[in-house]
């Protein structure tokens, strides 16, 4: 029954879904972008300030072994050389820490947004049951996870192999050379094979990136029926919603036909179209359109036309440029004025001689 339910989620989720999904913590992370973010913070810390910071603690720590007898070995002694060597060390070294807990939080922010949610540190019993941990390490993911970690080792321990193997005929001549040629050397060595490696974790991040993005979208997949549903939760049920815009324009349309005998003349195609106009020269600056319809609306507006003894006048390229071009309750544009005028001047033409 499970994978017949997972069969029947074709549907991509929703918004709302996608939503409660966040709420819940529920986010497509991936570790290696993390990994990818501390790595290039390492290159960083490598390539600008590892040297600044080397020749620091050398200078720090020379003493030591310089002029060891200058040191007080006594109790206040000691506790004195200690804070200034940690304070020392500590300033030294400090930025590093702070570089790379930045590269941490920007894996996570670069992936999510500023995010917080109270699920995430709510307590839940179920995480200590002993069988549940024991079925998330034997499960499919768990088996991902293993097969991608053993595939990063292979490719990253070729990287390493292939950087560090021209190297080693080279170690030998270090032997007697100064401790800092030596050290700017073996940097710009690790400088070198940190980038390799920063390169081809790059495609394995985006690789991550898109492989958990595409986990995420498959987990959240919705059934036909349930996107139904949220979209009835939402926007209410179809069929409601139908017979109420229904009953709207029902009662447009009677405060529409009630008009009707107010028109003072009403355009025809004669049979599919029908225009009701009105004006009144001391209020309106042109015509009105008070009513319009097609084929049975406009076979109703003729009806009570007739009823109430209003002119009908066939013109059909002016019925339907009045339908086409003029909303209800608007006057005319000006490019209509010149037919209407001739129409309106006829009828109260025949009004005048009680026709």
């Amino acid at each position: 029954m499970a994978e017949e339910d997972q069969d029947q989620k074709t549907e991509y989720p929703t918004g709302k879904r996608l939503s409660e999904a966040r709420d819940r913590g529920q986010l497509p992370i991936s570790r290696e972008i993390g990994t990818w973010t501390a790595l290039l913070a390492i290159v960083v810390v490598i390539a600008w300030l590892a040297p600044g910071m080397a020749r620091q603690l050398i200078v720090t720590l020379r003493v030591f072994l310089e002029a060891p007898q200058a040191f007080v070995i006594d109790d206040h002694g000691l506790q004195t050389l200690a804070l200034h060597t940690t304070v020392q060390v500590a300033m030294a070294t400090g930025l590093i820490f702070v570089i790379l807990a930045a590269a941490a939080i920007g894996g996570i922010m670069v992936q999510t947004g500023l995010f917080a949610s109270t699920e995430l540190i709510r307590p839940d019993i179920g995480r200590l049951s002993p069988m549940a941990g024991i079925q998330k390490l034997f499960s499919t993911g768990s088996l991902v996870e293993l097969g991608k970690s053993f595939g990063k080792l292979v490719v990253l321990g070729i990287a390493v192999f292939y950087t560090l193997w021209p190297l080693i005929g080279d170690l030998p001549g270090f032997i007697g050379r100064p401790l800092l040629d030596s050290v700017a050397f073996l940097g710009r060595q690790a400088v070198h094979l940190l980038i390799i490696m920063l390169l081809i974790y790059a495609v394995i991040a985006l690789g991550d990136l898109l492989f958990q993005r595409f986990r995420y979208i498959k987990s959240l997949r919705m059934t036909k029926s349930e996107v139904k549903d949220e979209y009835k939760q939402q926007e209410g049920d179809p069929t409601i919603k139908a017979r109420l815009r229904q009953i709207r324009m029902e009662k447009a349309r009677k405060r529409m036909m009630a008009q009707v005998p107010k028109a003072d003349v009403v355009i025809t195609n004669p049979t599919h179209y029908a225009v009701a106009l009105k004006y009144d020269g001391a209020k309106m600056g042109a015509p009105v359109v008070v009513a319009k319809g097609v084929d049975r609306i406009a076979e109703r507006i003729r009806a009570v036309a007739e009823e109430h003894k209003i002119t009908l006048v066939s013109n059909p390229p002016l019925a339907r440029g009045l339908y086409d071009s003029v909303d209800i309750d608007k006057e005319i544009p000006a490019q209509h004025y010149r037919a209407v005028a001739e129409i309106i001047s006829y009828v109260y033409k025949l009004k005048k001689k009680g026709i």
